[in-house]
């Protein structure tokens, strides 16, 4: 086991285990494929729209929208 700064948090993490493991009991094993399949994929995709959001943050940097920013007040200049 990873271990925490907090003491109480592996045991917190050992709760949380448990109360899955209970949960997921009260349904057969097909079921449960379905409800971890989906956890995953839920996982999966949080970390995906993270890395997504910080892939744009470090296009869109300030010199990049100033250069749009000029572009679009020269264009109409330009194009008169």
């Amino acid at each position: 086991m990873i271990k925490m700064e907090h003491d109480n948090l592996p045991l917190k993490l050992r709760e949380l285990h448990s109360c899955i493991e209970a949960e997921l009991e009260k349904y057969d094993e097909e079921e449960w494929g379905v409800i971890l399949n989906r956890f995953l994929n839920q996982l999966e995709m949080k970390r995906h729209r993270a890395n997504r959001l910080t892939d744009i943050k470090e296009v869109w940097r300030a010199p990049y929208i100033w250069l749009i920013i000029a572009g679009g007040i020269a264009l109409p200049v330009l194009l008169l």
